[in-house]
């Protein structure tokens, strides 16, 4: 019982059942004051000849004044939004009410019971019952108000017809009061149930909400860089498009940067380190560009700016000059501090129609110029450029659409070893002669089939043309042959490679491949993987362009290269400039002491030749000795090269 009775109590820790109730009630009491309002002065009408005046007309009207006044109470203010706490407060005075009222009107019907004949006390137990029930059943949201109804009224049925001596009232009186429980335990039922319908609103309202905060979030994320907070690649495009659909006319000026040197920091340090350096890069950024700018993380090391659009071109190329003179600055971190540069391409457009992408496009090649002069700072889409990006276009859509294999050939540069003057081995250059556009250069061709996905069989190609080459070629020579970036992290070309090589029966002792630095930057791990696929194959591996990259020691360590290529930015200017003599002296000492073998490449001279052998360096190319040649002419210059050398050696002895 105490339990039953704790569950019908309100509960003033739950303010959202508390206001769900409120709310119940505020639509079903005024109800509740209808039907007693109706009931009670039918009842009056009919005693009004059999009742005195003060019972059969004062007090039912007195009480259906209260009940208009609440009635009206309910309407007016019950609509008003209120708080738990007066909700709490509110129920416990309709519960008190709702007493006190059951009381009044039971004992009315109780008093107006003994006047009247038959049909009359008939119309008071009607009364007593359904209009009793009616009202309980409009409490339902309040039980304890409602079982209190239920107690009341049915006791003071139960008093009036238990003892009246009619057998109707009589048995009347005993089924009602068999009903009080039943009547309780209904009203704690449906409460209850109105309790886990409250719950279950209120957990699907905060799911809903969890949801809509998610979908916020997600939102956000779809358009912030969380590491930054900047706005990311797609935030940026959809800000370009904007701008242009605002004012297709006057697009806006648009520059890309990126860090030069960032990936030795998280290969040194850690992407800890390296997410320092990014936020920090952004918090210079946005301070430089300003609100009117907007600064994007494209990816990586990679930034967007869409400046101001009231900033002249000497003001665009002025901030320009600052953003990569900004990430210059030290960089702290927790070992210390680290360096890197920025490179800035900025595409300034003429009155047009231009797309995000064009515009886009358009920066990133300036950008790429910037970086293939292997020196930071800025660079404007020109003229120039957009002729060279028109070939590109033109040398890709060429690619895609024609079948230029046999447009492919290979030219032979002989590689010689500097003491003997001997060749010793040639490295296969790729030629392409279009009949639509003649003599391309691989510089462009090559990056455009990297760009449009058929460098895999271009490569094949090429290599099928190198192994038909190494059949004819005198047996004591190799032959050395260039893969891409592309090419040395795929292990679909490397196995088809292998294969070509099994089916020739050239013994893989006589190739070599050349890597650059960049291959290994875009993908170390298959890298390693395949460098050592190969080599296992017997095929050595080369590192072209050494020094102008990033690679580390450990990665030189680590592959196991058995060449080092000395770029020739470094050759070229071996006598005229001694930082390029030092470096050229570093990397043939470096390669003395790993036991590998040197060699110079763009050797344009005698001095330079002897030069390099007094340092150490083992095997050099250029055109101090050749240019790339047709098969059969390299085949004639080794030949004469070897005379040459039996020759010298014939006098010597």
């Amino acid at each position: 019982m105490k339990n039953f009775l704790a569950s019908l109590q309100l509960q003033k820790d739950n303010p959202t059942l508390l206001l769900a109730q409120f709310r119940a009630l505020s639509s079903q009491i005024p109800i509740l004051y209808v039907l007693l309002i109706i009931n009670a002065l039918a009842v009056a009408i009919t005693h009004l000849k059999s009742a005195p005046l003060w019972l059969s007309l004062y007090i039912p009207v007195t009480l259906s004044v209260v009940c208009v006044f609440r009635l009206c109470w309910w309407e007016i203010r019950g609509k008003e939004d209120v708080t738990a706490e007066r909700a709490y407060r509110l129920m416990r005075l309709t519960i008190s009410g709702a007493g006190i009222l059951a009381v009044a009107f039971g004992s009315w019907a109780i008093a107006l019971y003994q006047y009247g004949d038959a049909s009359q006390q008939g119309q008071i137990a009607y009364f007593l019952v359904v209009t009793g029930i009616s009202c309980i059943f409009c409490l339902m949201h309040l039980p304890m108000a409602a079982a209190l109804t239920t107690v009341i009224t049915f006791s003071a049925m139960v008093a009036t017809f238990l003892f009246s001596g009619n057998p109707v009232f009589v048995a009347t009186a005993i089924s009602g009061l068999f009903l009080i429980l039943p009547f309780l335990r209904v009203i704690n039922s449906y409460f209850q149930n109105f309790v886990g319908l409250v719950q279950l609103t209120e957990e699907l309202k905060q799911k809903q909400a969890e949801a809509e905060e998610l979908n916020l979030v997600n939102s956000r994320n779809a358009l912030h860089d969380q590491l930054t907070g900047l706005a990311n690649r797609r935030s940026f495009f959809l800000s370009l498009e904007k701008r242009l659909q605002k004012d297709p006319s006057s697009p806006p000026v648009l520059g890309i940067l990126d860090l030069d040197g960032f990936k030795p920091v998280n290969d040194v340090f850690g992407h800890a380190a390296g997410d320092l350096v990014l936020k920090e890069t952004a918090r210079r950024f946005v301070a430089l560009v300003g609100e009117e700018g907007i600064v994007s993380r494209l990816g990586g090391d990679e930034f967007g700016i869409i400046f101001p659009c009231s900033m002249t071109r000497q003001a665009i190329a002025d901030l320009g000059q600052a953003l990569c003179a900004a990430v210059r600055d030290p960089f702290e971190i927790p070992d210390g501090s680290v360096r890197v540069f920025g490179s800035c391409g900025i595409v300034y457009p003429d009155i047009g129609t231009y797309t995000a992408e064009d515009l886009y496009e358009k920066a990133d090649f300036a950008l790429y110029q910037v970086k293939s002069k292997r020196s930071s700072g800025v660079e404007f889409f020109s003229a120039e450029h957009e002729k060279i990006l028109t070939q590109r276009h033109l040398i890709e859509l060429e690619l895609q659409a024609n079948d230029f294999a046999k447009e492919l050939k290979l030219d032979y540069q002989p590689i010689v070893e500097l003491r003997s003057g001997r060749v010793v081995a040639y490295e296969a250059l790729a030629r392409w002669d279009s009949a639509r556009f003649g003599r391309i250069s691989p510089d462009a061709f090559i990056p455009a089939a990297e760009r449009t996905a058929v460098i895999g069989r271009m490569t094949r190609i090429l290599f099928a043309k190198a192994l038909e080459a190494l059949a004819i070629i005198p047996r004591h020579l190799r032959l050395s042959f260039n893969l891409s970036a592309r090419d040395i992290c795929d292990h679909e070309t490397s196995m088809a490679l292998l294969a070509m090589i099994t089916r020739s029966g050239i013994d893989p002792k006589r190739i070599e491949f050349e890597i650059t630095e960049t291959a290994l930057l875009s993908d170390f791990d298959t890298a390693d993987q395949v460098i050592s696929m190969l080599r296992a194959a017997g095929i050595s591996i080369a590192l072209d362009d050494f020094g102008t990259g990033y690679s580390s020691l450990s990665h030189i360590h680590r592959l196991g290269f058995d060449k080092l290529k000395i770029d020739k930015s470094f050759v070229m200017n071996f006598d005229r400039d001694a930082r390029c003599m030092n470096i050229t002296r570093s990397v043939a000492n470096l390669c003395q002491n790993l036991g590998i073998a040197s060699v110079a490449e763009g050797v344009e001279s005698e001095a330079i030749a002897e030069g390099l052998k007094a340092m150490g360096v083992r095997l050099a190319q250029g055109y101090h000795f050749s240019r790339p040649l047709p098969l059969e002419l390299a085949i004639d210059y080794a030949a004469r090269c070897e005379a040459a050398a039996s020759a010298r050696n014939s006098l010597s002895a």
